[in-house]
């Protein structure tokens, strides 16, 4: 327990020294720290929220070839408590109860977000941060393989760079990214609570829209 304590402490310095360097190379008046939080937070579920959509998805279709309604809301609450911020308990059942109302509405508000990630990152106008975008966040690349991949310059159209650049760009990424979802409102459904019982970092999650 204590070697697994000291590598989340790590981790959380490791994050925080991460964002303050990422502010320094900041050149938007109105992006703080609390929105590079968001938007780091936001681009690691990135991949979760894309399951949940097609998993919703494929949930539909099989209803339509002769799926039981329960099987369906069944299958949805089997990766419902992916996505952290709403933690669900891990029973099925009460998470079908849940989604039975909240589906639906969960699915567009997942797709909103997604496509306003992805419509930030296909429209950088760097080929490299385009990139290096793209495999971290969308692909769910690892840090080093995408770096490795940039690094050996795999794509003709785009010359190799440096760990260094590679370090640089990512950070330009992020900050164009937090731009582009603080512009159309995005990380207004991102929150930090630091209510009682929070740590002092504050817990990140998602504000759900709710069902009228």
């Amino acid at each position: 327990m204590v070697n697994g304590h000291s590598v989340v402490i790590r981790n959380k310095e490791e994050d925080a020294t991460d964002t303050q360097k990422i502010i320094q190379v900041n050149f938007f008046d109105d992006v703080d720290v609390v929105d590079i939080r968001k938007t780091k937070w936001l681009l690691n579920k990135y991949t979760d929220l894309i399951d949940v959509i097609k998993n919703y998805e494929y949930s539909l279709q099989q209803l339509e070839n002769g799926m039981a309604a329960y099987d369906l809301l069944s299958a949805e609450g089997s990766v419902a408590k992916r996505v952290s911020g709403q933690e669900l308990t891990a029973d099925v059942t009460a998470n079908a109860v849940l989604l039975k109302d909240q589906r639906h509405v969960n699915y567009k508000f997942y797709q909103f977000l997604t496509n306003n990630i992805k419509f930030a990152i296909n429209n950088m106008r760097d080929k490299h941060e385009g990139l290096i975008a793209k495999l971290l966040f969308l692909d769910g690349m690892k840090y080093l393989k995408a770096q490795q991949y940039l690094e050996k310059g795999y794509r003709k159209d785009i010359p190799p760079i440096s760990a260094t650049t590679f370090a640089d760009k990512r950070r330009r990424v992020i900050v164009n990214i937090a731009n582009s979802l603080k512009t159309n409102r995005t990380l207004d459904f991102v929150t930090i609570d630091y209510g009682r019982g929070r740590n002092q970092e504050g817990e990140i999650g998602l504000r759900m829209p709710e069902v009228n």
